[in-house]
């Protein structure tokens, strides 16, 4: 069978933020809300919704081809597809 997978590529990046964001927003100026925040740390995974769906049908055993547009820091990426045998030919 011949699995087509379409959507989205993307790095998703969750930063640990040891604090409430309620504690550093405050109503009465949200409409001016200007914010940063101190965190932990950063961890990047490879995501995206076509990404994620071939990730888990590969898993269950199958070879899906992603068909989805990338961009200039695709190469790591493609690279993680590679490993896991998902091909990657028609991703421009």
């Amino acid at each position: 069978m011949n699995i087509l997978v379409s959507g989205s590529l993307a790095y998703d990046r969750i930063m640990d933020f040891p604090g409430r964001f309620a504690d550093h927003i405050l109503p009465d100026k949200i409409h001016i809300l200007n914010v940063c925040f101190m965190i932990n740390g950063l961890k990047e995974n490879f995501g995206g919704t076509a990404g994620n769906i071939a990730y888990t049908l590969s898993l269950l055993g199958e070879t899906p081809n992603v068909i989805a547009t990338a961009g200039r820091d695709f190469e790591p990426y493609r690279q993680w597809l590679r490993q896991c045998d998902i091909p990657s030919h028609n991703v421009v």
